[in-house]
């Protein structure tokens, strides 16, 4: 095949980003037009056009169409944010967006935040379909525990009912998620507590559903839950969240086997400073940072309480 000469290729080079441009500007009118359109002949259910349709209109330069349509998205949000309208039309940006570039990160946690915080009157299908799209997250970055973390917290503090059947539904998906995020590597140590929180408020749910009374060995911690605010609390580093453990634990009726355990480090602690006994407490613990294992006092991922 013959090559280009310099010329010829400088030409193809202009005219392709020319055709671009014109991509592009066709792009931002199209979605300008479909917006007056929709917003006076549709107000209550604004759409985009399907991804498929912005990909060829922009030559599938599907990035930068996403970057487009965010920039639309951003101001849709704070308007409504700033009238206390609801946002379910975020949902339709985030779903074109994301079928355009699904590792445009930002797009999830605007998403949720549009759905949740525009209006004070949050409604069981503003968390669903912002669980939704944190659900798709999750999908491209498995590691992103402030996804699943966030999926759980939407299901907390709003005013309205539910069905038992539903809230069934809604505890369980939290607590599947609350845990979740708590063994992602990256997660904070609290996520436990909202796990753990989250076993109980399902026990409770369920129980509601099949229309009887909490049993008594049901209204106690579950094992799994003790060890979880066991180990959080041996893991705490700061003093504050020490004593919201131990008040946590003591509530649970779990003070008793706290104070075996504390019983046990202290014991520890005095048989290996018998070695050195030459040097004062203080000094010998930090001079044996791994004094303190938790293998030593039973508290291993597979500890059974």
């Amino acid at each position: 095949m013959p090559r280009l000469s310099p010329p010829i290729r400088r030409a193809l080079g202009l005219s392709a980003l020319v055709l671009t441009l014109l991509a592009f500007l066709h792009l931002g009118l199209t979605l300008t037009l479909e917006s007056t359109t929709r917003r006076v002949t549709h107000s209550a259910s604004y759409v985009l056009p399907p991804a498929s349709t912005i990909a060829v209109a922009s030559l599938n330069h599907r990035a930068a169409a996403a970057d487009l349509i965010w920039v639309n998205a951003i101001q849709y949000g704070a308007s409504r944010y700033l009238s206390r309208r609801s946002a379910s039309e975020a949902t339709d940006f985030a779903h074109t967006i994301i079928d355009l570039d699904p590792r445009f990160q930002p797009v999830y946690t605007w998403h949720n935040a549009a759905r949740t915080l525009s209006t004070p009157s949050v409604t069981p299908d503003d968390i669903a379909q912002a669980n939704v799209i944190l659900q798709r997250g999750l999908k491209t970055f498995p590691d992103e525990w402030e996804f699943a973390r966030a999926i759980a917290a939407n299901h907390i503090g709003h005013t309205y009912e539910r069905p038992p059947e539903e809230h069934l539904a809604d505890m369980e998906e939290a607590y599947t998620y609350a845990k979740m995020a708590s063994e992602i590597p990256e997660a904070p140590p609290e996520m436990l507590l909202l796990a753990t929180s989250f076993q109980r408020r399902v026990v409770r749910a369920r129980a509601r559903v099949e229309g009887r009374d909490l049993e008594e060995h049901e209204l106690q911690a579950s094992p799994e839950e003790i060890a979880f605010l066991m180990k959080a609390y041996f893991a705490a580093g700061d003093p504050d969240q020490q004593n919201f453990l131990l008040r946590r634990l003591y509530e649970l009726g779990a003070g008793r086997e706290l104070v075996a355990r504390i019983e046990a480090y202290q014991q520890a602690f005095e048989r290996d400073h018998r070695r050195r006994d030459y040097l004062p407490p203080d000094v010998f613990a930090l001079s044996d940072p791994g004094l303190y294992r938790p293998d030593d006092i039973g508290l291993t991922p597979d500890t059974s309480l």
